[in-house]
């Protein structure tokens, strides 16, 4: 049986998507691996995206690529779960073990790499982008589940947050990434969640 092009295409993302595919495992004698070919299409995409200065397009390659996310990350990564009743858990993670990013790309739409419900595997992200004026960058991510109707294939529905309303920026956060610029680019500093629901 064929099947079209754009199928191909897209269980190939899928499949390149997956941690075990993306992760770059040191080789037998010290040396790496030669990056996949899709990695270093995602390193050259953040380079561009670097010398555009465009945060949106390097977010997208963070997503998709373990590569990226390492080389564009500060040494420590601060991480941060802040629970109910102001109760507040922090961590410094050097960037070669940080592990805890909470998007990826599946099926051109994306997800969260941990579901706040085991196998909820219908659990989406909506996410904001927020610019300081001295170029820091917040992307404010949010849970959602699509409810129909559908439209068209693009189209998942209409999007609702964890507490059953419809998803409207900054009403509720899930998750904050932070991103500090550099001379050239930017770089991930920060990972802060929100568990107090």
């Amino acid at each position: 049986m064929a099947f079209p092009s754009t199928f191909l295409f897209s269980r190939l993302l899928v499949a390149l998507a997956l941690p075990q595919i993306l992760s770059v495992e040191p080789a037998r004698g010290g040396a790496e691996k030669p990056l996949a070919e899709w990695e270093q299409l995602q390193l050259e995409q953040a380079t561009l995206a670097c010398q555009s200065r465009n945060y949106r397009k390097l977010f997208e390659a963070m997503i998709q690529s373990a590569a990226v996310r390492k080389k564009y990350a500060a040494p420590q990564i601060d991480y941060e779960e802040r629970r109910k009743k102001s109760e507040t858990l922090k961590s410094e993670i050097p960037k070669e073990r940080y592990d805890k990013f909470p998007i990826q790309m599946f099926d051109f739409y994306w997800k969260t790499t941990v579901p706040a419900k085991p196998g909820d595997k219908d659990e989406y992200v909506m996410m904001e982008f927020n610019q300081s004026q001295n170029n820091q960058i917040s992307v404010d991510w949010t849970r959602v589940h699509y409810r129909g109707p559908h439209v068209g294939e693009e189209s998942l529905g209409t999007a609702y947050d964890l507490d059953g309303k419809p998803y409207r920026p900054g009403r509720r956060v899930d998750g904050q990434l932070l991103l500090y610029p550099t001379k050239d680019c930017w770089v991930l500093v920060a990972d802060i969640r929100y568990r107090t629901r």
